[in-house]
């Protein structure tokens, strides 16, 4: 993981109060959402802690609102860094 890429998976793991043993396997592609399955390492967020993924991403990286459009496109943590990289002043 890029430093980005693992400062964004820490905020998951605060910000939706995950427990980290429960997160072996998971990486920057992994699913945010979804339901875990053995062998599918997912976070395992639903769509009320995608309301708060938004928030916090908006509030930590002072962007401003983020076009339903682009939620749609942070599916994984990866994918949640590059549009921060491409939208924020100062991504770290």
């Amino acid at each position: 993981m890029t430093p980005l890429e693992q400062k964004v998976y820490d905020k998951i793991v605060k910000t939706m109060d995950l427990d980290i043993s429960e997160l072996e396997g998971v990486d920057e592609n992994s699913p945010l959402f979804g339901e875990v399955k053995e062998g599918e390492p997912s976070f395992g967020l639903d769509s009320i802690d995608s309301l708060e993924l938004v928030v916090m991403i908006e509030s930590t990286w002072g962007l401003g609102e983020i076009p339903s459009e682009e939620m749609a496109k942070l599916r994984t943590v990866k994918a949640i860094a590059d549009y921060v990289t491409e939208h924020a002043e100062q991504p770290l």
